[in-house]
C-alpha cells in the first residue's frame, strides 16, 4: 500500500503515508489491512478485492465499530498491555455523538476526530491531542461557535474553562492532576452530567465536600428545585477559585441568593457567617502577637501548634460547609476558636513573661549598680590617708 501511496501526487491518498511509521499500530506491527481490510499476501490489485474483507475508507457510522474489533476484545488487547483500556463500544453508543452519526450527521466526532488517523499516539505522548493536557484544545475543535453555527447548544465551554481554576492549573501550571473534559464528561461515553450526577462527578476529586453534600438535606432539595448542586453555587465550566467571601448575606456572599430575609437559612447564615470570619480574625491575631513575642526572643512553639491546630480547623470548616449543618459548623468553627483563644493566652502570657523579666532585670541592674557605687565610696574612704606616719 505504502509503495503506491507514496508516489500519488493527491493529498487525500498520500497523506496517510507521511506518518503512519510514527503511528502506535505500525510500531506493533499492525499493517493498512488491520483497519482497510483486504489481503496482504496478494501483491497485486486483487489483494483490495471486498470478497478478501476489503472495505476500503470506513464510513463514518463504521469506524467505532471498526476500532472497536480489536479495542473491544480484551483477550487480544492484553498481548500488547497487561492492563489495557478496553473501548466499550455499548458505552459510546449511549453518547450524543454516537446518536447524531447514526442518524446521518457527518460533523459529529468519532473515534479518528479525537484519536487522528495514520499517525495515532499513545495518550500518554504529550504529541498526542488526547494527552491530558491536550484533551480541551481537541474538544474546542468542534465545540466552538464557528463549527457549531446553527445547533442549539453552548459554544463558550472553551473560553470559561481556561480561565477558570481549572483551566489555569493545567494549562499554565501543567497540573496533570487538574481536571480536562473528559475528567468530568467522560471519555468514550461522553455525555453532560445530569442534575443528580453533578455532585458524585465533582466528588471524585473534592471527595469530603462531595461527601457532605451528598449527606446533606440540600442536595434532595436542590434536586426537587431543577437546581444543579455544586454548580449552583461555584459554576460548570467557568469556576473561580473559591475565596472566604464567598461564605456570606451581602456582597461576594453567595449564601444570600437563595436564604431571603427572615428564612431558616438566613438565621442560621447570620450565626455561620460571623462567627467563621471571627475565627479568621482571631487567627491573624494570634499570629501577630505570636511574631511580636519571637521578635523579643520568647519561645513560642507550644502556641505555634495550636496556632497550627485552628488553621486546620478552617480547613476543615470550609469542607464542612458543604454539609449545611448549622451545628457541624459550628461545632468545627468552635474547637477552632478554642485553639486560637488558646494560642492568643499563650502570647500573652510569653509577652507578660518578657515584660516581668525586663523589670527583674531593671531591679537587678539598679541594686548591682548601688553595691558598686557602695564598694568604690568604701574603696575610696579606705585609701584616704590618715595624717603623718609616727
Amino acid at each position: 500500500c505504502l509503495d503506491c501511496h507514496r508516489k500519488e501526487k493527491e493529498a487525500r491518498l498520500s497523506a496517510p503515508t507521511l506518518h503512519f511509521a510514527e503511528d502506535v499500530h505500525s510500531r506493533e506491527g499492525f499493517t493498512c489491512v488491520a483497519c482497510h481490510g483486504g489481503d496482504a499476501s496478494d501483491p497485486d490489485i486483487t489483494s483490495m478485492d471486498p470478497d478478501k474483507g476489503y472495505i476500503g475508507k470506513p464510513k463514518r457510522a463504521q469506524i467505532a465499530e471498526v476500532c472497536a474489533r480489536c479495542h473491544a476484545d480484551a483477550a487480544f488487547m492484553k498481548r500488547y498491555n497487561p492492563q489495557p483500556y478496553i473501548f466499550s463500544i455499548a458505552e459510546f453508543r449511549t453518547t450524543v455523538h454516537c446518536k447524531k452519526i447514526s442518524e446521518g450527521d457527518t460533523k459529529v466526532a468519532t473515534c479518528t476526530n479525537c484519536h487522528g488517523v495514520h499517525g495515532i499516539l499513545r495518550h500518554t505522548d504529550p504529541a498526542s491531542p488526547v494527552y491530558h493536557l491536550n484533551v480541551p484544545g481537541t474538544c474546542s475543535k468542534c465545540h466552538n461557535p464557528e463549527y457549531m453555527a446553527g445547533r442549539h447548544i453552548p459554544t463558550n465551554q472553551y473560553a470559561l474553562w481556561k480561565d477558570s481554576v481549572h483551566g489555569k492549573a493545567l494549562l499554565e501550571k501543567s497540573d496533570l492532576s487538574a481536571p480536562a473534559c473528559n475528567n468530568c464528561h467522560g471519555n468514550h461515553g461522553a455525555v453532560p452530567p445530569n442534575t443528580r450526577d453533578i455532585s458524585h462527578v465533582c466528588g471524585n476529586c473534592h471527595g469530603r465536600e462531595g461527601e457532605l453534600f451528598e449527606a446533606s438535606k440540600l442536595s434532595g432539595e436542590l434536586e426537587l428545585e431543577g437546581k444543579r448542586g455544586c454548580v449552583t453555587c461555584h459554576g460548570n465550566h467557568g469556576i473561580r477559585p473559591p475565596t472566604d467571601a464567598m461564605i456570606g448575606l451581602t456582597g461576594e456572599g453567595l449564601c444570600g441568593r437563595c436564604h431571603k430575609p427572615g428564612s431558616a437559612g438566613e438565621k442560621a447564615a447570620a450565626t455561620i457567617v460571623p462567627a467563621f470570619h471571627g475565627l479568621k480574625h482571631r487567627i491573624a491575631e494570634a499570629d501577630s502577637l505570636l511574631a511580636r513575642v519571637e521578635r523579643l526572643g520568647m519561645p513560642t512553639s507550644k502556641a505555634r501548634e495550636l496556632l497550627m491546630q485552628a488553621s486546620d480547623q478552617v480547613v476543615a470548616a470550609r469542607a464542612t460547609l458543604h454539609s449545611f449543618d448549622s451545628k457541624q459548623i459550628m461545632g468545627v468553627v468552635t474547637e477552632a476558636t478554642g485553639y486560637a483563644n488558646q494560642a492568643v493566652d499563650a502570647g500573652n502570657f510569653a509577652l507578660n513573661d518578657w515584660h516581668q523579666r525586663r523589670v527583674g532585670m531593671g531591679l537587678s541592674l539598679i541594686a548591682i549598680i548601688c553595691v558598686m557605687a557602695l564598694l568604690i565610696s568604701k574603696i575610696r574612704q579606705i585609701e584616704k590617708p590618715h595624717g603623718p606616719n609616727p
